[in-house]
């Protein structure tokens, strides 16, 4: 089985990846002890993180498979699946996110310099996920048209139209 890989896919994980450095670099003594800023990035993480669920439920819908023979939806299943795998991890990086500035305002008057490499990593990962999640509009969007997609073909085939 041959895998590609989208050599746009990689840089911009790449680029993400270096953005994310510098912001959580440079922007966490921005956020240190600043409950506006940490509110706000768990708001949007919530929002995101539900608004996610919403798209791996609508990927994962069985009425997206083509319809026609098993084989046919065989080979769909891949690359729903794949699809789905992305979008998990996505969500996971949002729950790391929320995960690590809870354990940023626990440690915090306890162990400073650890609340410090915290706040770092949660930006870290809040800057990457926020990053990839500016294409979830467009996935939506995608698998929509697919959808509609299917069923035109479906209608066609049932009226003995070829494909086109």
């Amino acid at each position: 089985m041959k895998v590609s890989i989208s050599l746009a896919k990689v840089r911009l994980a790449v680029l993400s990846v270096i953005l994310s450095a510098l912001v959580s670099y440079f922007a966490q003594p921005m956020v240190h002890a600043n409950d506006q800023a940490i509110n706000v990035v768990v708001t949007v993480f919530s929002v995101l993180a539900g608004f996610l669920v919403a798209i791996i439920a609508i990927i994962g819908d069985p009425a997206l498979l083509p319809p026609g023979s098993w084989r046919a939806a065989e080979m769909e299943r891949d690359k729903l699946d794949g699809r789905i795998v992305r979008h998990k991890w996505l969500f996971i990086a949002y729950l790391i996110t929320l995960g690590l500035i809870f354990s940023a305002l626990v440690v915090s008057k306890n162990m400073p310099d650890a609340t410090v490499w915290l706040e770092r990593l949660f930006l870290f990962f809040g800057t990457f996920s926020f990053i990839l999640s500016l294409q979830l509009p467009n996935v939506l969007m995608r698998v929509q048209r697919e959808r509609i997609d299917a069923v035109i073909e479906h209608r066609r085939s049932l009226d003995k139209i070829p494909k086109s």
